[in-house]
């Protein structure tokens, strides 16, 4: 029966956040994500011990059953990247189970959510400015990123000063609206998704859906979001479009 629920859920992993199909390197401990009931308190520390040692802070937030966060974490383990990393950032992976509810976190750095796994932080540790919004979703897919780009973007983020994104009153109320709505998502799919991890696979067509569900809503709303975002910055005197999604097919 577990390889049975295992066969049902191999797509379904497809479908939150974790795409590509490649196979990704062996990971090295550190880039493991496990859960702590501290986990705010870690990246506080983690933030303090980069202001100290002026490094950046990077916060990655994912789950081991990602595909996309494991291959992450293996090429954060190539023998090239490791200088890199260990030079320039102070790194806390962030385990998020099942989508819990954990937006606090990206939150505290200016972001509205997280939408995918992994998502990967760049913070300068004084002033906690998010280095890296405007392509942090570029990370979701970071089995895909060939590694001469993490080569690339780990060496050079942070050398140039980066120029955060505006929002507007009205943009801010179109956020906080649909990240409450996106929770509310969040909140409908981890029972469901618990009993068929349990062994109830009657209930995996419903997963299926409602991951389906959830996953295209969340995309579409970071693009959105950023894409507002960036129009501002072209002219903060534009008047946004903001799109209309409806309500989840279960509400």
């Amino acid at each position: 029966m577990r390889l049975a629920i295992g066969i049902l859920l191999i797509p379904l992993m497809l479908l939150m956040g974790c795409q590509s199909t490649e196979h990704h390197a062996e990971a090295l401990p550190q880039y493991t994500f496990i859960a702590h009931d501290n986990d705010l308190q870690r990246v506080e520390l983690a933030q303090s011990k980069a202001l100290e040692q002026g490094k950046l802070l990077l916060v990655v937030m994912g789950a081991q059953w990602c595909h996309d966060s494991r291959g992450l974490a293996g090429n954060f383990s190539d023998q090239t990247m490791q200088p890199i990393l260990i030079s320039r950032f102070e790194t806390v992976f962030v385990d998020v189970a099942y989508f819990d509810d954990m937006h606090s976190l990206p939150q505290k750095y200016g972001y509205p959510a997280y939408f995918g796994t992994p998502t990967v932080m760049v913070i300068e540790p004084k002033t906690g400015q998010l280095l890296n919004e405007a392509g942090l979703s570029k990370w979701q897919s970071a089995d895909s990123v060939p590694l001469d780009e993490y080569i690339d973007f780990f060496s050079t983020i942070g050398t140039q000063p980066v120029e955060s994104l505006p929002t507007s009153p009205q943009l801010d109320e179109f956020i906080d609206a649909n990240v409450a709505h996106l929770k509310q998502g969040f909140d409908y799919l981890r029972p469901i998704w618990a009993a068929v991890r349990n062994g109830n696979a009657g209930d995996s067509k419903e997963l299926q859906a409602v991951a389906t569900e959830v996953w295209q809503y969340r995309t579409q709303l970071q693009k959105d979001i950023i894409a507002m975002k960036q129009e501002l910055a072209a002219n903060p005197q534009t008047a946004l479009a903001f799109p209309e999604y409806g309500k989840f097919s279960w509400e």
